[in-house]
């Protein structure tokens, strides 16, 4: 009896293990295979996708974003969207909003990009690059910021950390700024005829704006700012 007992107490061990086994499997299928099936229901299907926002971005590349995105209704989500979109057009893509609007006809997704504004153009060889105000670097489609102000730089890590100081203190003042160089020690403005010296990225301070608008109706060619004070040359 008791050999007869611990057999089938084994068996009903052995047979417990397998349908756990069984049950876990049939999970993990449902769980991998679900989505695909939902997204395919008619009330999930992706049936319209409306774009808001786009400047330069083509809005049909988002809407075959969204659709390809839209096979698997758990990849639907903003910080896939946005992946996608910075693969095919960089940094230029600053936010994704996403919102979906079930009917039992399907879902009608709106989508929102927001891009980046650039303020200026760096020079890379016989092409350039686009910045805006918080130092992000994005290429340029087809003419865009072709007529900002140029900068030269030779870091450009450099240049991105620390725009926003050139931008808030320099740029933003709306002076007629041809072009300017960023250098290790200094930066150096190109003023309608005048040149102007500037301390260093890193150490850009509120007092240069206010010194800038002070001299630009100097009539001296040359000044250099960067040590708290006036330097002018005739």
């Amino acid at each position: 009896m008791k050999k007869k007992h611990r057999r089938r107490t084994k068996l009903e061990r052995i047979f417990s293990h397998t349908m756990l086994l069984v049950w876990l499997g049939f999970i993990a299928f449902a769980s991998f295979y679900a989505p695909f099936f939902l997204s395919q229901t008619p009330v999930f299907k992706v049936k319209e996708v409306s774009v808001y926002g786009t400047s330069k971005i083509d809005p049909q590349a988002v809407r075959e974003a969204v659709f390809d995105l839209s096979e698997n209704i758990l990849a639907l989500r903003e910080e896939n969207l946005k992946e996608v979109l910075r693969s095919r057009f960089g940094d230029r893509v600053k936010k994704v909003s996403l919102k979906r609007d079930f009917s039992l006809n399907g879902t009608s997704v709106s989508v929102e990009v927001k891009e980046r504004e650039p303020v200026a153009k760096l020079k890379t060889g016989n092409s350039y690059l686009l910045i805006d105000p918080e130092g992000v670097i994005f290429k340029p489609i087809g003419e865009e910021g072709s007529k900002l102000v140029e900068i030269v730089a030779y870091d450009l890590d450099n240049l991105s950390a620390y725009f926003p100081n050139l931008y808030r203190y320099v740029l933003s003042l709306k002076l007629p700024v041809e072009a300017v160089k960023v250098m290790r020690d200094k930066v150096v403005l190109h003023i309608k005829d005048k040149v102007v010296l500037l301390p260093p990225l890193e150490l850009m301070s509120k007092s240069v704006s206010a010194r800038l608008e002070m001299i630009y109706n100097f009539p001296e060619r040359k000044v250099d700012l960067r040590y708290g004070r006036f330097i002018l040359v005739r």
